[in-house]
Parts: structure tokens; C-alpha cells; sequence
């Protein structure tokens, strides 16, 4: 069945205010481009809502203007050919909810209208609010909104697909392969999912109860095996542990241990006091070490005196040396100095010279300056008020001129359309009276109070009761037909009314005069910005401003002029340029300067010679004065005779230390403090074994008498009876779990080989696409008719196979498109009428990929309308169709 939408208008929809009309759109692509925030995609809400929102819906208003009240009447008119024959869809929401539909010589209107859509194109509406992709059928799998292409839900249309593909013989398998003929598998899986899961096939309910209670009767079994071997292995372990209390009770083996514990004890006690000794005979040592190097300092230090004093008088001897190189040095710094402040007076004297003339030459410029500066002024005070006057008479002009504004203009061209816009109304619904009579006869028509005669040929249009008097005294009365032909005269009076008062109040006699006076005020507002400007060039800060700048000129040149009549008179011989007599000062003074700065160091050097070389002298006679003290020969003596006997008593406190360390080495200190732990342990675990094994004899005792008593022998048997009654119960189930499994196995092996025959055309539909993006490929659909899975040739010559949700996002988008030209071939081959929209769509497809989806696309436009909505027209300018702007 062929679709064609051949023309869309809307108004008062979103940001379509004033009426929008897109007509002659062509049986195969169609192509509308904008930028963003154009509204196409407000056109596709406009088609979705024309289609899937009844009109009499409270939950559309997302369709009303931006800042629109509550009279807002959103409308959208459709017209379409389907089989050559024409239908026109009429439909407006919230403030007028109306919906007709034309169907050639036929006509619906309200809820017989849309059922009849939904219908026809396979889709349904929502029970309450706005419509949900569930209700879409077969226009939601085949309309692409904005940034959606690369999803794709089939469920909501998998009925109608199915219808598609169903199978002309009608067997059985079929029936049982189509998502409606399910019933007797869904029955077998339900027996099967009592007993197993559905998902790892793990035993479930009743099964899983069986088999637990048959689990656990065998683990209490288990246990009372288990407890009557305990039983009769306690008895033996009785006998032999009564054995070994009484041997222990004789032999009594830790009181021999506890005799050999206290001799050890005792030399590790001994042992002590050695280790005590030998310690403080070595902190001895080391006190009489350090004793010994302090001696020794003492005795280096007493001879350095001697070797200090020789320093002394070699220092002694260089600071003289150094003192008389300093004098001579400031000798020859004070003659330097002295020459380069005569230099620097002469330079001086001459840059006086020199900077006087300066200053008259100078002065002679200045007053030059003003001079010029005076006139200027002058001349540009008389420009300025010329453009002033002529500013001043456009501005009395424009003043004196009738006013009108852009927005006024605007207003009256807003009343001027809404007046066309009711009269064109009123004439749509008006009755159309088209006259030929004879020449020289007329007829009469009364209407509205009013009387025409009409003659010849013509054709009038009535709104109200009219009466046609004919030749003879016969009258024919005219009552139009509709119900809102008197509101919509009466709106288009209105309309007429406020314009022509809008146009006396603003003093004009149509629009046209309205712009003249509007043109004439915005050219007098330019002539007046010009004068403006030319008096902004001549005078930016005003007239008062260079009447300001020339007295300002004439006070330069009076003072100019004194300032010359002050200066001396010129010297009689030349003077040096200005520059040179600086830099002659400023190299002079350099040198000056630098005379200055070294005449000072050589000063400060001078007298830091002689600050050492008299702390040398003073430092010299210090050190002999400690040499010839009577004390110091006293103190070395002293210190060499301690010296001696400190090394004495070190060398045979070393030697006790020596021996006492081999002895207590040879007795082993921590080997016998091992023994004394090894033999407390074994004390202690002794005597608690000892009497660990009197409590157990107790307890087992006590075990034994009520294991005796409980009959365990007779526990045994009863459970092994419970045992095999619920392993009977566990094999049964298991036999009717394992048969549900295979009988659904068997079934679901035939419905699949069922469906990929009833797919096949589908399939071949998406093999004829599929090679234009991938070549080789191939596209596997699933149990409900969506791509599932895609199988392609790489790189490396081998094939590989995955999901389609694991691919990136365009290729999603682009595979899912294929899909959906697929699903129209099928649905049309099936009768149903197809339209195929996408809503900028692509936008993510590299340039190779894009250029291969545009053969896809322009092969499924043979057959298929196609309107695509996109913001990048320089990417579509090669699919041979013309590109529709909204602008």
C-alpha cells in the first residue's frame, strides 16, 4: 500500500505562532534542513501528535507557544494519498479540540476519525494521558526521533510483523512458532519451571524439597553411624586411659624433674654474679680509656705553645710587609683623585654653557607651537558652529513632524494580517454563489440589509441569510451552512473594526502611509545622527572646549615670550651641542667617581693593614708570655707520670676481664636458662596431663552411661525407613523434571527451525540492504524479530560474530536503520501503508559510512516516502532531491 504525505501546516504549535505550510512533498525522499532551534523537530511532534494524541487530550502541552495563556489552539493539518486516494487530517488540541478527516467523498469526525487512523496504519492510543511508545505500532518502529536512531523496539509492532510473515498453509508448526501460538509450550515450560529453574535448569520447589529432605535424612543416618562407632571406640579408649592413671599415680615422674629444676636454678645464679662482675670491670676500662685520652690532649697541647709562637713571628713579619705596600698605594690614589675633579669642574662650566642655549631654542619652539595651536583653534570654533546651527534646524524639523514608531508600524501590520486571516476564514466557510445570466437580465440579493445587483458573470460569497428576488416575483432564501460561519463574520468585522481604529488613532489612512511617515522619521533621525557626528569630528568635546583650548594657546605664547625676554643674551662664541657637553659631564664624572671609590678602598686598606699588624705583634707576645710561664713545666711533668699509671691498671683490668668472659662463655648462660624452662614445662605439662586425664575419665564415664541409654540401634533403623520412602519420592520427581526438559527441548528446537523459516523473508529484506554498509555481513534476527546478532569478515580472513548492543554507537544506529527500510519492504509487500521519518538522523556516521547509509537510504526511498529532518544540509546535497528550508 503506497503513503504519500504530500502537505503540513501548523500554527500556534510551539514556536510556530503564525501559520506554517510545507506542501509538495514527493512520493520518494524528502529532505527538510534547518539549523537548530529551527523547529524540526517540532514538526515531527506535530506529526506525531496529528497521528497518536487524541484531540480531545489534556496531556499535549508540550504542544502549546512558549508564553502562550490558555486560548491557545494548537493546529495541524495533514494531507496524504494512500493508493492514489486523497485524505486530509484536520486537528487542533487544548484551547479548540477538534479533529476531521477527509477521505475522498467521505468524511469522519472526532473518535471515528482517529480509530479509523489507527486503523489504517497499525498503531492504537493510550487509555489515559499522553500517548506511549507501547500504543506507536508500526509508525513507532518506522519514525526516528531526535538522538534515538540507534535504539529499536519491535515489541510494540511484533503483531502486525508476524501478520506479515505469516504462513500461508497454517500448519501447526507455524502456529506454534507465532508469538500468539505459544500456548501449549507456555504450558509445558510452566510444569517444567515447578520443578526447575528456567535459567540454569537447578532443581526448584517440590523437586528441591525432595531432594533436601532425602539429603537430610542420609546426613542423620550418617550421624547415628557415626555416633554408635563413637560409642564403641570410647569403651576401648576407657580401659586403656584407667591404665595409664594408676602407672602415673605410681611412678610420680615430676617430682624427679622438680629436684633437678632447683640444681639448675642454682647455677644459673652463679652464673649471674659473674656476668654482674664482668660488666663492671669493663665500665672501668672504659672510664680509664677515656682518662687516658684526655691526658694525652693535654700533653699535645702543652707542646703546640712552641710551634705557636714561631706562627706568631712569621705573621708578624708579613703584616709589616702589607703595611708598607698600603701606604704607597694611597699615595697614588689621592694623586688620581685629585686630576679627575679638575676634569670634572671644566666639564661642568662647559654644560652650563650648553644648557642655556639649549633653554632659549627650546623656549623659541614653544612659542612657535602656541602660535599655530592659536589658529587651529580658531578655525575649528568657526566648523563648529556652523554644524551646530545646521544640528539645531533638523532637530526643530523632525520636532515639528507628525510621529509614528517601528512598533506602532508593526502593530498595525499584525491587525492587517489577523483581518486577512478571519476574512480568509470567513470566505473557506462562507457559501460561494456563482452567477452567469443572459445580457441585459439581472437578479436581486438581499443581504445584511443591503442590495446588490448582480449581472453577467461572477461569484459572491454570503455569511449570513440572504434572499435572491428573481424575474417574476419568485425569491430564493440562501441560509448558509456551519456552525461557526456567524463567529467567524463576526471576528473578521472585529478584526476590520480594530484596524481601522488603530489607523485613525495614529492619524494614517492604510499601512502603506503608515510605513511612508515611519521612512520619513527614521530619515530625519539619520540626518540628525550625521549632523551629530560631523559636530562629534569637528568639536568631540564640545564648542566651549576649543573656545577653552585657544585661550589656553594665547596664555603659552605670553608666557613663552617673557620666558625669552628673561634669558641673558646670546654668547658671543659657539657653545658644544647639548648631548656632547652631557656625556663630556657624565664621562668625567664617571672617572671622578671611580677616583673617589679608590682612594677609598686604598684608605680602608691602609687601615685594615694596619689593624693586623698590630694584633699580630699583640697576639706574638701573648704566646711567648704562656711559654715562659714557670706553671707549665709543673703541669707536663704531672700529666705524664698520670699517663704512665692509668696504662698500668688498664692493662690488667683487661686481662681479669679476658678471663672471667672465658669462663662464663664456657658454661653456656643461655643453655641453662633453656634447661630452666624446659624443665618447668615439663613439670607443668606433666601434672596436667596427669590430671587432664582424671577429668576425662569422668566425662567418658558419664558419655558412656548415656549413650548406653538413649537406643541408638533402634534410632538407626527407624531413619533408614524415613530414608528410602523420600529417595523414591526425590527419583520419581526427577523422571517428570527430566521428561518436561526434553519434551521442551524438542518443542522449542521445532519453533525455532519454524521461525527462521517464517523470517526468511525478513531476512532476505535485510540481506538486500546490509551489503551496501558491509559488505559480506550478515544480520541474525532473534526469537521476536529485532536484530540480535551480526557476523562479518574481519581483517585476518576469518569471520566473527557478536551482539549489536556491543558495537559503538553509529554503527548501532546505522544497522538499526537498515532494519527499519527492511521492516517497511515487508509491511508494504503485506498491504500496510509505510512513512518513513528520521529526525537527524546519522549525525554520528563517519564520512565512508555515511556516504554507503545514503545508498541504503535513496533504495529504500524507491519504495517508501522518506522525510528527513536534518541541521547539516552541506552532508545531503548529493541524494538528488531539492533541500527544503524552514526559513
Amino acid at each position: 500500500m503506497k503513503l504519500q504525505i504530500t502537505r503540513l501546516r501548523v500554527e500556534q504549535l510551539r514556536r510556530f505562532r503564525s501559520p506554517l505550510e510545507l506542501g509538495g512533498f514527493g512520493p520518494g525522499l524528502n529532505i527538510v534542513a534547518a539549523p537548530n532551534e529551527a523547529g524540526k523537530s517540532s514538526l515531527v511532534r506535530a506529526i506525531r501528535a496529528a497521528f497518536f494524541e487524541r484531540h480531545r487530550s489534556t496531556a499535549v502541552e508540550d504542544l502549546r507557544p512558549w508564553g502562550e495563556g490558555s486560548g491557545a489552539a494548537p493546529l495541524v493539518e495533514l494531507d496524504f494519498l494512500i493508493d492514489g486516494q486523497s485524505h486530509r487530517l484536520v486537528k487542533s488540541f487544548l484551547g479548540k479540540k477538534r479533529c476531521t478527516l477527509a477521505v475522498g467523498t467521505r468524511a469522519f469526525d472526532g473518535t471515528d476519525a482517529e480509530d479509523h487512523l489507527a486503523q489504517l496504519f497499525g498503531f492504537s492510543f493510550a487509555g489515559k494521558g499522553a500517548s506511549k511508545p507501547e500504543n506507536w505500532g508500526i509508525p513507532g518502529l518506522l519514525w526516528v526521533e531526535q538522538g534515538r536512531g540507534q535504539e529499536l523496539d519491535v515489541s510494540h509492532a511484533r503483531d502486525h510483523l508476524h501478520d506479515a510473515l505469516r504462513d500461508p498453509a497454517g500448519d501447526s508448526a507455524a502456529a506454534l512458532a507465532a508469538s500468539g501460538g505459544d500456548v501449549i509450550l507456555d504450558s509445558l515450560r510452566a510444569q517444567r519451571d515447578e520443578l526447575l529453574t528456567s535459567t540454569t535448569g537447578k532443581p526448584r520447589a517440590a523437586y528441591a524439597e525432595a531432594i533436601a529432605q532425602a539429603a537430610e535424612l542420609q546426613a542423620e543416618l550418617g550421624a547415628i553411624d557415626t555416633q554408635v562407632a563413637t560409642y564403641r571406640q570410647q569403651v576401648d579408649q576407657l580401659a586403656d586411659m584407667r591404665l595409664q592413671h594408676r602407672a602415673d599415680e605410681i611412678a610420680r615422674p615430676w617430682e624427679v624433674l622438680r629436684e633437678e629444676l632447683v640444681a639448675t636454678q642454682r647455677r644459673n645464679d652463679a652464673l649471674q654474679a659473674s656476668q654482674e662482675q664482668l660488666r663492671s670491670d669493663r665500665a672501668r676500662l672504659h672510664q680509664l680509656h677515656e682518662t687516658r685520652e684526655l691526658l694525652a690532649k693535654e700533653l699535645a697541647g702543652l707542646a703546640q705553645q712552641q710551634a705557636e709562637v714561631q706562627t706568631r713571628e712569621r705573621a708578624c713579619d708579613q703584616t709589616a710587609r702589607q703595611l708598607q705596600d698600603s701606604d704607597a698605594a694611597v699615595d697614588h690614589a689621592r694623586q688620581y683623585a685629585a686630576e679627575a675633579q679638575r676634569r670634572a669642574d671644566s666639564a661642568r662650566a662647559a654644560w652650563r654653557a650648553a644648557s642655556h642655549e639649549a633653554q632659549r631654542r627650546n623656549l623659541e619652539q614653544l612659542l612657535q607651537q602656541a602660535q599655530a595651536d592659536a589658529a587651529r583653534s580658531a578655525e575649528s570654533i568657526a566648523r563648529a558652529e556652523e554644524a551646530q546651527a545646521r544640528l539645531a534646524a533638523l532637530q526643530a524639523t523632525s520636532a515639528a513632524a507628525p510621529k509614528i514608531r517601528a512598533a506602532d508600524v508593526e502593530q498595525l501590520q499584525k491587525l492587517e494580517r489577523a483581518e486577512r486571516d478571519a476574512d480568509l476564514r470567513r470566505q473557506a466557510v462562507a457559501t460561494r454563489l456563482q452567477f452567469v445570466l443572459p445580457e441585459g437580465q439581472a437578479l436581486e440579493l438581499q443581504a445584511r440589509s443591503e442590495t446588490h445587483e448582480l449581472r453577467g458573470e461572477g461569484e459572491r460569497l454570503i455569511d449570513a441569510t440572504a434572499t435572491l428576488h428573481l424575474p417574476g416575483g419568485g425569491r430564493l432564501v440562501i441560509t448558509p451552512g456551519g456552525d461557526d460561519l456567524a463567529a467567524l463574520a463576526r471576528a473578521h468585522g472585529d478584526a476590520r473594526d480594530a484596524l481601522h481604529s488603530a489607523l485613525r488613532a495614529h492619524g494614517v489612512e492604510d499601512i502603506a502611509e503608515a510605513r511612508s511617515r515611519l521612512g520619513t522619521s527614521a530619515d530625519l533621525d539619520a540626518q540628525i545622527k550625521l549632523a551629530q557626528q560631523a559636530l562629534g569630528i569637528v568639536a568631540p568635546r564640545g564648542p566651549d572646549t576649543l573656545r577653552a583650548d585657544l585661550v589656553q594657546a594665547q596664555s603659552r605664547m605670553a608666557t613663552a615670550q617673557a620666558a625669552l625676554e628673561r634669558l641673558s643674551p646670546q654668547a658671543a662664541e659657539p657653545t658644544l651641542p647639548i648631548e656632547e657637553a652631557e656625556a663630556a659631564q657624565q664621562a668625567v664624572a664617571v672617572a671622578e667617581q671611580a677616583g673617589q671609590k679608590a682612594l677609598a678602598e686604598a684608605q680602608r686598606r691602609q687601615s685594615a693593614a694596619q689593624e693586623a699588624s698590630a694584633s699580630a705583634q699583640r697576639e706574638l707576645a701573648s704566646a711567648q708570655a704562656a711559654l715562659a710561664d714557670p706553671s707549665r713545666q709543673q703541669r707536663h711533668a704531672q700529666a705524664s707520670k698520670q699517663w704512665l699509671a692509668v696504662g698500668a691498671e688498664a692493662e690488667a683490668l683487661t686481662a681479669r676481664i679476658e678471663q672471667t668472659s672465658a669462663d662464663v662463655q664456657a658454661a653456656r648462660p643461655d643453655i641453662v636458662l633453656q634447661d630452666i624452662d624446659r624443665l618447668q614445662r615439663s613439670i607443668e605439662q606433666l601434672t596436667r596431663s596427669h590430671q587432664l586425664r582424671r577429668d576425662q575419665l569422668l566425662v567418658l564415664e558419664n558419655t558412656l552411661q548415656l549413650a548406653g541409654a538413649q537406643g541408638l540401634e533402634e534410632q538407626r533403623e527407624a531413619l533408614a525407613g524415613q530414608l528410602a520412602q523420600a529417595q523414591r519420592r526425590q527419583a520419581e520427581l526427577q523422571r517428570r523434571a527430566d521428561a518436561l526438559a526434553l519434551l521442551c527441548r524438542k518443542l522449542e528446537q521445532k519453533r525455532q527451525a519454524t521461525l527462521t523459516r517464517l523470517q526468511a523473508p525478513l531476512q532476505a529484506r535485510m540481506q538486500h540492504y546490509l551489503p551496501l554498509l558491509m559488505p559480506g555481513a550478515t544480520l541474525h534476527m532473534d526469537a521476536g524479530l529485532a536484530p540480535a546478532t551480526l557476523t562479518r569478515p574481519n581483517a585476518g580472513g576469518t569471520v566473527e560474530s557478536g551482539q549489536l548492543q556491543e558495537l559503538s554507537f553509529g554503527a548501532r544506529e546505522q544497522l538499526r536503520l537498515i532494519s527499519r527500510f527492511a521492516y517497511a519492504d515487508l509491511l508494504q509487500e503485506a498491504g500496510r501503508p509505510t512513512l518513513l521519518i528520521l529526525d537527524d538522523a546519522l549525525v554520528h556516521s563517519d564520512a565512508p559510512r555515511l556516504a554507503q547509509m545514503k545508498r541504503a537510504l535513496f533504495d529504500a526511498a524507491q519504495r517508501h516516502q522518506v522525510l528527513l529532518f536534518t541541521c547539516h544540509p552541506e552532508h545531503w546535497r548529493d541524494m538528488g532531491v531539492e533541500l527544503r528550508s524552514l526559513g
